[in-house]
């Protein structure tokens, strides 16, 4: 018997919406909950999904709005199935994402978190070259450690993993901190939100990589980290996520630990060489470097 799915759609932007919903009622997987916890202030996504007509669908209006955070939360809470994968609004699914995803968590218990290589699109879905991030893994499919997975993630700083479009796992294995799904080592995460929640998962067990693309990350100039100030606090971020990952044993060796901290002080570069930063940000990112030189010196040979 196959796991129950539930593909939570946590909408606030009306923009893409149809689009990422359309995609998961093309999933011909079954059993499939597609739940939508709908944080906008007006009327438009109640409106697709009331045309959808789709049975599969469950929409959930949020009382207030929540934010970012609270709503993947709630639709965590919210989930029916035992399988549970996230979808962006703005991002779409392949055809036969859920049955990839689904039936390989089911034959290996193992296996703590699957994902797949993505596509990037743009605002008209227009495909759009490989960025870092989205570059293959693999050129096949496999199962690999987690930790080893994780490790490629932070080494590099880059998240191989994916968004939380990407990725299907267990929602009895994740556990929840202070009561949002972003929060880990008592700090919450936005930029980082996803990696937050894999590396969680990826502690223990396998993780298991499909080379073949199953969904669609979309860019668009609206998306939130594309923002001026958003990028200093991503930065810091990145060095807290190290931290947090080598306490909880990712990072053993003391040169991926250096190639950690190597990696988020080579953002901390660019942004430091960047044109136009005001007086208090560059003294920010000046003292961020070095905290970061020390740490690294600390780290030793």
């Amino acid at each position: 018997m196959r796991s129950p799915v539930t593909i939570a759609i946590p909408a606030y932007s009306e923009r893409f919406f149809p689009e990422a919903l359309a995609s998961a009622l093309a999933q011909d997987y079954a059993p499939l909950e597609v739940l939508v916890c709908d944080d906008s202030a007006g009327d438009a996504i109640e409106a697709a999904v009331l045309a959808a007509a789709d049975r599969r669908v469950r929409y959930v209006r949020n009382p207030r709005n929540l934010g970012f955070a609270a709503n993947f939360t709630r639709c965590f809470e919210e989930a029916r199935g035992e399988l549970l994968k996230f979808l962006n609004d703005d991002d779409r699914l392949l055809p036969d994402c859920v049955e990839a995803l689904a039936s390989v968590l089911d034959a290996n218990p193992a296996v703590r978190l699957a994902t797949s290589r993505r596509r990037v699109i743009g605002e008209s879905g227009e495909p759009l070259p490989d960025i870092q991030a989205t570059s293959p893994v693999a050129l096949v499919s496999a199962l690999v450690f987690g930790r080893e997975l994780a490790d490629l993630a932070l080494s590099n700083g880059v998240n191989v993993i994916g968004e939380p479009t990407t990725a299907m796992f267990r929602k009895s294995q994740l556990e929840v901190e202070g009561g949002s799904i972003f929060r880990w080592g008592s700090r919450d995460y936005h930029c980082l939100a996803d990696m937050s929640l894999w590396l969680r998962l990826l502690k223990t067990g396998l993780a298991y990589y499909c080379s073949t693309v199953l969904s669609e990350f979309r860019m668009h100039p609206g998306q939130e980290q594309e923002r001026p100030h958003a990028r200093f606090e991503c930065m810091v971020e990145r060095l807290c996520i190290a931290r947090e990952a080598r306490r909880s044993g990712f990072l053993a060796s003391s040169g991926a630990w250096r190639a950690a901290l190597a990696a988020v002080k080579a953002r901390a570069n660019l942004w430091q060489a960047a044109i136009g930063l005001d007086r208090g940000t560059s003294e920010a990112v000046a003292a961020f470097v070095a905290e970061l030189d020390a740490e690294i010196a600390a780290a030793g040979p």
